[in-house]
């Protein structure tokens, strides 16, 4: 016998893939609740029962992207010791995988747009915020100022949150990935160094 928090969980699900799907082809804009509930063949009660609005469903999806590429992330970590250059590379990999098309849209061009960028961030930094550092603090020398620690992590993810809007907007967001890993690998070799002397 199904428990009610199973058939609950089944419901989110099938909303955040319908919601997903018809964001990701048709745009934000032109979904429609009855879309939503239409294609995840739930009643309209339990779209609204899990989510106040067609906004918080988007927040939750791009919410559930950005964790997906973490999770990606994640797996293809680097062995230690971690290197400037492997941090640049895993950065490079963030705007690929953020600028893919079944990603691009809704994390790079509607996620900021739609929910503002205050809660954009926030989605960001539930994510990456505590990676970056973690990376950082393993290519700066041990015992390095905790708070130069803080101020390079939030400029890191600055440059790259701008790094991700920009290639999500690009003509060609390989090519653009490429160009904005080049520079965040000058940067990052830039700061080991000047922190070694």
């Amino acid at each position: 016998m199904v428990s009610q928090r199973e058939r609950s969980e089944r419901t989110i699900a099938a909303i955040l893939g319908a919601g997903r799907e018809l964001m990701t082809d048709g745009g934000y804009a032109a979904v429609t609740i009855d879309d939503v509930v239409a294609r995840a063949r739930v009643a309209k009660g339990a779209f609204y029962h899990h989510f106040p609005s067609k906004k918080a469903l988007l927040d939750a999806v791009v919410d559930r992207l950005q964790g997906e590429i973490a999770d990606e992330l994640r797996a293809d970590r680097r062995p230690a010791p971690l290197s400037s250059d492997d941090l640049a590379a895993a950065l490079e990999g963030y705007l690929r995988r953020a600028a893919h098309p079944a990603r691009r849209r809704l994390v790079l061009v509607e996620g900021p747009e739609v929910l503002g960028w205050e809660r954009w961030r926030e989605i960001d930094d539930a994510h990456f915020a505590g990676m970056t550092r973690a990376a950082l603090e393993a290519i700066l020398p041990a015992g390095t100022d905790p708070r130069r620690v803080a101020s390079a992590t939030r400029l890191l993810l600055g440059a790259v949150m701008e790094a991700a809007l920009a290639t999500g907007r690009a003509p060609e967001p390989d090519r653009a990935a490429s160009e904005y890993g080049e520079v965040l690998r000058d940067l990052l070799s830039g700061l080991v160094a000047k922190t070694d002397s």
